[in-house]
């Protein structure tokens, strides 16, 4: 499924996205966990500890907020945890688990933990940011705004039903 779920955790709602890229699992990986390919497809990355406890620093390239927080998983290759801090929110965690299919690879990225008021936002936003990954992956560059703006309807109607 290349469109995010979302869902109701008691005050909180979370987010999943399953997406299938046709990159190898290191190549994935890499993608994730190398602060110069996260600048492609995510954020700019100001620190990146790449161990059970480390900090990590990201720059958001379209209004320089940031978000920071802990690796709280790490299996390499496999499982990247992390504590998300973004101002004026409630701390949630975001987990990118990765598995072979093939000659390709599946991710799955589940945001736990988000104010109701800001699921909307991050289903597009993950989504913009997972599409720009794919482009990025591929040798190109993808138009992460036009897409968000894009997307943002169809997830305010699914954020309202969750919410409702």
């Amino acid at each position: 499924m290349n469109e995010g779920q979302l869902r109701a955790e008691g005050e909180r709602c979370g987010v999943r996205f399953e997406r299938r890229y046709d990159a190898r699992p290191e190549e994935l990986w890499s993608a994730l966990t190398e602060p110069e390919r996260l600048t492609r497809w995510l954020a700019n990355v100001a620190e990146l500890e790449l161990r059970v406890g480390g900090r990590f620093l990201l720059v958001w390239h379209e209004d320089g907020q940031q978000t920071d927080g802990t690796v709280l998983d790490l299996e390499p290759g496999r499982v990247l945890e992390l504590a998300w801090t973004y101002p004026d929110e409630p701390d949630s965690a975001v987990r990118f688990e990765l598995r072979a299919d093939g000659d390709g690879t599946v991710l799955v990225l589940d945001h736990r933990g988000l104010p109701p008021r800001s699921i909307a936002g991050y289903g597009a936003g993950w989504h913009s940011h997972l599409d720009s990954l794919d482009a990025h992956l591929g040798g190109g560059e993808a138009d992460w705004t036009a897409r968000f703006q894009e997307l943002g309807p169809a997830y305010e109607e699914q954020a309202a039903a969750v919410s409702g």
